[in-house]
């Protein structure tokens, strides 16, 4: 009737298990490869940033100084024919805006620097600390939005601010020169000499100065202020990582995985190496306790050192006591016994010729 075979054991889930060993970290390994590839995008925005802000920085004073110097020639050394050189509202409005860009520039530079500041402090708590417990877990990720969220204002900041002056200061700046030079020709050597370029103009010509192949001056002038692609290169690089790392943060997938559990391998062992070493000093102690302290056991006498008066003294005890029911009559006998005639190998009887000789 009954079946004496054994139940079916439980029938376990089909889902595939997680191999991922670090469960806990795995967003925080993807918040700082995030941190890694904004601090490399960043390091490129601050070099490309810097090289303009030396180029328009060195292009605006000599542009200034130059200026300056028309004006008090043209005052000093009039001509009826080309009048007196003075600067219109236009051409203030922009030496103003080329002050105003420089500044501009020189703040997103700024404003990279701190944004690198905050990505490195936590890469840096990232790879000193535990993440993935509290108070380390809330600080990584608070340093981690205040600096995603500062590169990704910022960016987009000083990217839509620029862009106007990048597209309208090279053709002012032209212009400005184009009202100069007939009035100051003898200016542009020290401006040659210092940018390492030359205008090679026709002073009766000056407006067409751009056709001579060998005016390298204007182009040079041209190419400090940074182009509006540039800008746009920058945004992208920028927002580039921010846009696959919220991809992967998004959902766990074995690409999230195999990245995380990279990023697991460079965090140093110290920890883990730590709680090793424990463990194989408690191993050879947990198979062999130690013995507890107390009075150490006497050592063992070799047979050639044992006191026969002492096995002498106890069988002769026994004997006369009548201990574990010993016949007294037969212990007496023993007691007289010499104890060198109780060790005496035993003499058996024999038959033969030898034994009676």
């Amino acid at each position: 009737m009954f079946s004496s075979a054994p139940p079916l054991p439980p029938r376990g889930s089909s889902s595939p298990k997680v191999t991922f060993k670090g469960a806990q970290t795995w967003r925080e390994s993807i918040g700082v490869v995030l941190s890694i590839a904004l601090c490399l995008s960043l390091f490129i925005s601050v070099i490309t940033l810097a090289i303009y802000y030396w180029r328009d920085r060195g292009v605006y004073e000599e542009l200034i100084d130059y200026l300056d110097k028309t004006i008090s020639i043209s005052k000093i050394n009039y001509n009826h024919l080309l009048g007196l050189y003075q600067l219109s509202d236009k051409e203030v409005n922009v030496l103003s805006e080329e002050r105003t860009y420089k500044t501009i520039l020189g703040c997103y530079l700024l404003g990279d620097l701190a944004c690198y500041v905050c990505l490195v402090l936590a890469i840096i708590l990232y790879f000193t600390s535990n993440v993935s417990k509290s108070p380390s877990h809330i600080i990584f990720w608070v340093i981690l939005c205040i600096g995603v969220l500062y590169c990704i204002c910022e960016v987009h900041l000083f990217t839509f601010m620029l862009m106007p002056y990048s597209a309208a200061l090279p053709n002012s700046t032209e212009q400005l020169l184009n009202h100069a030079i007939p009035h100051n020709p003898g200016g542009l050597m020290q401006m040659e000499q210092r940018l390492g370029c030359t205008f090679d103009h026709n002073l009766y010509a000056a407006n067409k100065r751009r056709l001579n192949p060998r005016n390298t001056c204007d182009p040079q002038i041209e190419s400090s202020f940074i182009p509006r692609f540039v800008l746009v290169f920058l945004l992208v690089l920028r927002l580039l990582p921010i846009v696959v790392c919220a991809l992967l943060l998004a959902k766990r997938t074995p690409l999230s995985e195999s990245i995380a559990m990279l990023v697991e391998r460079l965090t140093p062992t110290r920890k883990k190496t730590s709680s090793v070493n424990v463990e194989k000093k408690l191993a050879p102690q947990l198979t062999n306790p130690p013995r507890a302290a107390g009075t150490p056991l006497p050592p063992i006498p070799s047979p050639t050192h044992i006191d026969h008066s002492i096995s002498y003294n106890n069988a002769a005890y026994f004997a006369t006591s009548g201990a574990l029911g010993v016949s007294s009559s037969r212990s007496s006998d023993i007691s007289r016994l010499d104890p060198g005639e109780m060790f005496r190998p035993p003499h058996h009887a024999s038959g033969s010729i030898q034994s009676e000789v």
